[in-house]
């Protein structure tokens, strides 16, 4: 019957998501290939724009809309988001082929203008639905999330009138950029995670209340810290002076949540798998060090650096999208039993995956601070970092085989 609860539509429509990341991870490696050999055919900016879309809308978007629609087990995919996901996919698809090819081109362009159009309905529903969630919860944190992913497209329609008045490349198309950018991982995903966090305590009849401050102080900051992309091009001290502001309310709020979540952590600690514990922990470290690395930059010098050495961007960009995100949707994953930790396919696949993405990070962090102090490259760093990079394609294939395990055991519980 339309509308009623069915596991089997939720669980396959996660592995769809997890398929278009394996799909970026394996361009992710490649791209890293890329400064040890010469490949026939490969240009590394119309694949990067590849990799970046069908993370960012293929996996993430998909797998987040997937946990909210979840509602902790209580919600329920009905035909009409079934189309939505499946046009969306569509899509992404298409991004797949038409980057590569031609970079932002015609196709490329029209594919992802047509996946923030079948977006807005989509998330329209996930709003609906957040209505009746507590609103010192998941409730406000949810249509936070949804509202700042709107505000974030605003920066995507302005390119083709900043493209058309013969302004790109100059200081106004990267703002832009940056503006999508910085309201997609500061206000979608950031907003998006807690509300995934606090919708799964709400149905654990945990005592999860956020107050209306704390709330607040994460809203203001993630506004404010916007500056930070300005101050590449116009490093002015008021433009310093609202940055620095932004961190100090950040921290304000991260204060504030981690209080609440210590007091909760020993209730929360019985009711996670051991897999569902480690990936848990990586999204909140990489949380905390996602609110400490940007109160760094409140020091001008360090803002510079972290604006001007590719390898701090990157692994700041990837800290966000693999340390806290998919870390946080594949837990939410093992919790809901859309996949078992019981197989030691799934278990090495995880392992994997975790030790592809702590090394991938501590060697784009360790690089790019040899970069700021003047000390050249890191001996053999291309090779070991592809390493790490490859490890993440593998981990996730082992995932996804495992889910055919999980569909032949589906009754089988995790340890």
């Amino acid at each position: 019957m339309p509308g009623c609860p069915n596991p089997l539509h939720m669980r396959r429509w996660f592995r769809i998501a997890l398929f278009n990341l394996l799909l970026a991870a394996i361009i992710g490696a490649l791209l890293r290939a890329l400064y040890i050999w010469e490949i026939p055919f490969v240009r590394f900016r119309p694949f990067l724009h590849a990799h970046s879309h069908v993370a960012l809308l293929g996996w993430l978007f998909i797998g987040v809309v997937l946990c909210l629609l979840h509602d902790g087990g209580n919600g329920t995919l009905t035909k009409r988001t079934r189309w939505l996901l499946l046009a969306l996919q569509g899509t992404v698809m298409a991004m797949l082929l038409s980057f590569p090819v031609q970079g932002y081109g015609a196709a490329s362009i029209a594919a992802s203008s047509a996946h923030l159009l079948l977006a807005y309905p989509l998330l329209a529903m996930v709003w609906r639905a957040s209505r009746s969630w507590p609103a010192q919860g998941s409730g406000r944190l949810t249509r936070w999330a949804i509202a700042f992913f709107a505000v974030s497209t605003v920066g995507t329609w302005a390119l083709p009138v900043i493209i058309a008045t013969g302004n790109q490349g100059k200081e106004v198309y990267y703002w832009a950029v940056q503006f999508f950018l910085h309201f997609q991982f500061n206000g979608w995903f950031w907003f998006a995670a807690m509300a995934i966090g606090a919708r799964w305590a709400e149905r654990n009849a945990f005592d999860l209340r956020i107050d209306r401050l704390t709330t607040a102080l994460w809203v203001v900051s993630a506004i404010l810290t916007y500056s930070l992309a300005i101050a590449w091009s116009e490093p002015h001290p008021a433009v310093f002076a609202t940055v620095s502001t932004a961190v100090a309310l950040q921290a304000w709020a991260a204060v504030r949540m981690l209080r609440l979540l210590l007091r909760l952590r020993t209730q929360a600690y019985t009711r996670f798998t051991p897999w569902a514990r480690v990936l848990i922990g990586m999204a909140l470290v990489s949380m905390a060090l996602k609110v400490l690395v940007q109160a760094a930059v409140a020091v001008p010098s360090v803002a510079m650096m972290s604006l001007t050495v590719r390898h701090l961007v990157m692994g700041f960009i990837h800290m966000n999208t693999l340390g806290t995100m998919s870390a946080l949707l594949l837990a939410y994953a093992i919790t809901h039993d859309w996949f078992s930790s019981r197989f030691i396919i799934a278990r090495a696949g995880l392992l994997l995956l975790a030790l592809g993405i702590i090394a991938s990070e501590l060697l784009l962090f360790a690089q790019g601070t040899f970069f700021w102090l003047g000390w050249g490259m890191m001996p053999g760093h291309y090779a070991t970092l592809f390493g790490a990079s490859a490890l993440m394609p593998g981990g996730i294939l082992l995932v996804l085989l495992s889910f055919r395990d999980r569909l032949r055991a589906p009754k089988a519980a995790d340890h």
